[in-house]
C-alpha cells in the first residue's frame, strides 16, 4: 500500500480561474449586502412585533378598564379565547425581546473565523427568536379574530 507524501514547500498547487462575469459580481455583491443587512432586518421584524404586541395589550386592558364591561365579556368562551390571546402577545412580547436585547459575545479579536462564528450563532438565536415571537403573534392575532368573529355572530 503506497502512502501518500505530505506536501512540502516545494510542492505548488495551480489551480485556473476566470474572473467573474458582471451578472456575477452583482450577484455577489448583493449576498453580501444581504449579510450585513440580517441583523438590522431581525431586529426591525422583532421591535415591529414589540410594537404591535404592545399596542394590542394596551386595547385589551383599556377595554378590561371599563366601569360597565360589555355584556359579551361576560361568557365563558370569550373569556377564554381573551386570555389565550393574551398570553400569545405576552409570549410574542418575550420572544422579540429576546432578539433586541443586548449580549455580550466573548471573540477573538483577530481571529476572522471566530467572528464568523460570533455572527452566524447571533443571526441564529435572532432568527430564531424573531421566527417564534412571529409565529405566536400570529396565533394571537387569530386568537383575537376568533372572538371578534364570535362576539359578532353569535352574541350581538
Amino acid at each position: 500500500m503506497a502512502r501518500k507524501s505530505k506536501p512540502t514547500q516545494d510542492d505548488e498547487i495551480f489551480v485556473e480561474s476566470t474572473p467573474l462575469s458582471p451578472e456575477d459580481e452583482r450577484l455577489d455583491k448583493l449576498f453580501d449586502e444581504m449579510e450585513q443587512n440580517s441583523l438590522k432586518t431581525l431586529e426591525d421584524a422583532a421591535r415591529q412585533i414589540i410594537t404591535l404586541s404592545t399596542a394590542l395589550l394596551g386595547a385589551f386592558f383599556g377595554l378590561m378598564a371599563f366601569k360597565d364591561a360589555p355584556t359579551y365579556l361576560k361568557f365563558f368562551e370569550i373569556k377564554l379565547i381573551g386570555a389565550l390571546a393574551l398570553i400569545c402577545f405576552m409570549a410574542a412580547l418575550y420572544f422579540a425581546l429576546q432578539a433586541v436585547s443586548p449580549k455580550r459575545y466573548e471573540y477573538p479579536r483577530a481571529s476572522l473565523t471566530g467572528k464568523r462564528r460570533i455572527l452566524e450563532e447571533m443571526l441564529t438565536k435572532k432568527h430564531r427568536a424573531v421566527n417564534v415571537s412571529a409565529w405566536i403573534f400570529g396565533l394571537g392575532a387569530l386568537l383575537m379574530l376568533a372572538a371578534a368573529l364570535d362576539i359578532l355572530i353569535f352574541r350581538l
